[in-house]
């Protein structure tokens, strides 16, 4: 018996979502995904468990919606990969990243001196 469950996260741009989706599709921990401006909806398709991403009206933020544990388990890699990408994103210029490596689901930055 599967449990359907709504996960609400404080996810709230769309360009680091989707980056992170891109980053997952590499790595192949989904197959893939189908973005729906007008209903500011994100289907991801891993290996037939279909998970929505929608925005909430109320704060702005997005929830991940579908089966328990699929939903569950691409919510928690899409948080990490989030966070990788706004980091990357907003490092200051005199920051440089030497070395990017992935331990036991950990993203691990080393930064230059």
């Amino acid at each position: 018996m599967s449990f359907y469950c709504v996960i609400k996260t404080e996810m709230a741009n769309k360009k680091y979502i989707i980056a992170a989706l891109v980053e997952m599709q590499k790595r192949g921990e989904i197959t893939n995904y189908l973005v729906n401006e007008k209903k500011e909806k994100i289907e991801v398709d891993r290996d037939g468990e279909l998970v929505n991403i929608t925005k909430e009206k109320a704060t702005n933020n997005f929830e991940v919606s579908g089966i328990s544990r699929p939903a569950r388990e691409i919510a928690n890699r899409l948080k990490q990969f989030y966070a990788y990408e706004s980091i990357k994103d907003n490092l200051p210029l005199d920051f440089e990243i030497a070395k990017e490596t992935e331990e036991a689901g950990e993203i691990v930055i080393l930064l230059k001196d």
